[in-house]
């Protein structure tokens, strides 16, 4: 079933990031399984995306999105956040799906912030029991380093 809504998810997004929109704030919330079905999955919330190369709304340095969903190039205000935040963003809901619990904890934004942008995620299998390359696949998507994830969502997060 995770992987079902994730690939949902990541379905939505190609389509948005093949016109050049990022999300910007995809999490579980913005994720609607319609009639409860993993396979009939509706991204909503597209009210902090932003077009490519459309004028910023926001100043620079400017942080918008969920702190436990937001990349770490997302975290720091960077210009030219692409399609690779929503890739981390959706790393986040699957390892969300996989194990029952976020990937980055703390006690207020600001420390979920510092993890995101210091610490390394748990990896999956940590947790439970999953493939090695479900726990490999979201790891890359978790990378810090954008250039390491998966480019878009349309090369299905693998």
């Amino acid at each position: 079933e995770a992987l079902a809504v994730v690939t949902g998810v990541a379905n939505a997004l190609a389509a948005a990031h093949r016109r050049g929109v990022v999300h910007r704030d995809v999490k579980p919330s913005n994720v609607f399984l319609e009639r409860g079905n993993p396979e009939r999955v509706k991204v909503l919330d597209f009210g902090v995306a932003r077009a490519a190369l459309a004028r910023p709304l926001t100043q620079t340095g400017a942080v918008i999105g969920t702190p436990g969903y937001m990349a770490p190039e997302q975290a720091r205000g960077e210009r030219g956040v692409d399609a690779r935040a929503d890739v981390f963003s959706l790393g986040c809901v699957l390892f969300e799906c996989l194990t029952g619990r976020v990937a980055f904890t703390g006690e207020h934004p600001i420390a979920v912030l510092a993890k995101i942008l210091l610490e390394d995620a748990p990896g999956v299998s940590d947790i439970t029991a999953v493939p090695a390359e479900l726990d490999a696949l979201c790891e890359r998507m978790l990378a810090k380093d954008p250039g390491a994830r998966p480019p878009a969502a349309a090369s299905r997060c693998g």
